[in-house]
């Protein structure tokens, strides 16, 4: 089974430009919730792995990098 947040990111990858990274903040929309930092990561970084587009890989590896700095700070 797919992971619910596999859905908004795919959302908000579709709406995202280079310029405006839909995919990070819904990242950082879903940590207020209080989501589970490594799983909001583990997903960007599959979703990351699994695209072919090279404007679509620009946008999810901004998220992965600037999502990624929570994970430094353990939060």
């Amino acid at each position: 089974m797919k992971h619910p947040f596999v859905g908004i990111f795919g959302r908000a990858l579709r709406k995202s430009t280079e310029e405006h990274n839909m995919v990070l903040a819904e990242a950082e929309r879903l940590k207020a919730k209080g989501y589970p930092v490594e799983e909001i990561y583990a997903v960007l970084v599959s979703i990351q792995k699994g695209l072919i587009e090279a404007a679509d890989s620009t946008v999810l590896t901004e998220a992965v990098e600037e999502f990624g700095r929570y994970r430094a700070y353990g939060e």
